[in-house]
């Protein structure tokens, strides 16, 4: 599976993020795809979504909003 972040996510957060996600996605989407993409939706939530459809699998709520952006 293959994990493709928004620019918007900061590197300290993104190996905590890999880790949900191994944990949480058995599969490919039901699409077909097997490649997962993160996004930033607003400070301190992440959308954990299909990269190919959009359908979304989770939100993750980081508590953290420095970690969000790279300063």
């Amino acid at each position: 599976m293959k994990i493709t972040y928004d620019e918007d996510i900061a590197r300290v957060v993104r190996p905590s993020v890999e880790e949900v996600i191994l944990e949480s996605i058995d599969g490919p989407c039901e699409c077909g795809c097997d490649e997962i993409y993160v996004s930033l939706q607003a400070p301190g939530n992440i959308d954990v979504k299909c990269y190919d459809c959009g359908s979304s699998f989770f939100e993750l709520e980081i508590e953290e909003e420095e970690e969000l952006s790279e300063t």
